[in-house]
């Protein structure tokens, strides 16, 4: 961040003196943008103890185990906002945005039981082969402050606050099996009957913007946005009920945007 920080200095001292005398200042602003998200880890069961169909699944009948994982793959955002100016370096902002939760998870099979048909080793190789998609959107409100209103490259930071309202939650792991009379089944790992549907998060971000003409601006901004995610803390039981807790998450973003200006304020001249 302090490299960065660096470069966005630099670019502000760059922009020409003329721009200083006779450039504008921009004072609402109608944004567009859409970048990528970096992904990350997201929980893991080192073992988890599977009951093997045709049992009554109590603590004594047999059970495969399984180590079973969930990461968050990297993503793209995409969104608009606006951006008021009351003053030539503060602002008030308001976005929403949608950010995708691709879920990558895993099984790995540790143990099996003698199981003719293999029901629960075809579950796990399901699992660990398909890919699940969640997604976020986001509504955030904050302020803004810039470097150089008036120049034509202007550096900038902004935090803010809002919510994430999610399509689906992150705990619920199921998978499907073929049986030899060809009949396809589903049959659930983990049950989540309350998933986490919403969250209150935060954001924070830095950038700059180019002036392209005199009623647009390029947008480059390097975003953090914090995401509580739900998460397991412990196996499953045989009715694939788990504990769960929720955990902060850095979704770190890189955007380019567009900005429209629809009403600016005459710089000053020197």
């Amino acid at each position: 961040m302090r490299l960065f920080a660096s470069v966005l200095f630099a670019l502000s001292l760059a922009a020409p003196a003329a721009a200083a005398q006779t450039g504008s200042q921009p004072s609402l602003v109608l944004t567009i943008f859409a970048g990528a998200a970096t992904g990350h880890t997201l929980w893991s069961i080192p073992r988890q103890p599977y009951c093997v169909l045709g049992q009554t699944c109590t603590a004594t009948d047999p059970h495969d185990t399984l180590r079973l994982s969930r990461d968050v793959g990297s993503t793209l955002v995409a969104g608009a906002g606006a951006t008021y100016f009351r003053s030539p370096h503060l602002g008030f902002t308001f976005e929403v945005f949608y950010m995708g939760i691709p879920l990558d998870d895993g099984c790995t099979g540790l143990f099996y039981n003698a199981d003719v048909e293999n029901r629960n080793e075809q579950l796990c190789n399901f699992i660990a082969s398909s890919a699940l998609s969640s997604s976020a959107i986001a509504f955030f409100g904050g302020f803004v402050v810039r470097a150089a209103p008036t120049r034509a490259i202007s550096p900038y930071v902004r935090a803010g606050a809002g919510l994430l309202s999610y399509s689906t939650g992150t705990v619920d792991m199921s998978g499907i099996f073929q049986l030899s009379n060809g009949a396809v089944q589903s049959r659930a790992v983990i049950v989540d009957d309350k998933p986490k549907k919403s969250a209150l998060t935060v954001q924070v971000a830095a950038g700059f913007t180019a002036r392209l003409s005199p009623g647009y601006q390029f947008r480059f901004e390097l975003r953090d946005v914090l995401s509580p995610l739900e998460h397991v803390t412990g196996p499953a039981n045989d009715l694939g009920q788990v504990s769960k807790a929720t955990r902060v998450h850095h979704r770190v973003a890189l955007t380019l945007g567009l900005d429209i200006i629809l009403e600016k304020k005459r710089g000053r001249r020197y």
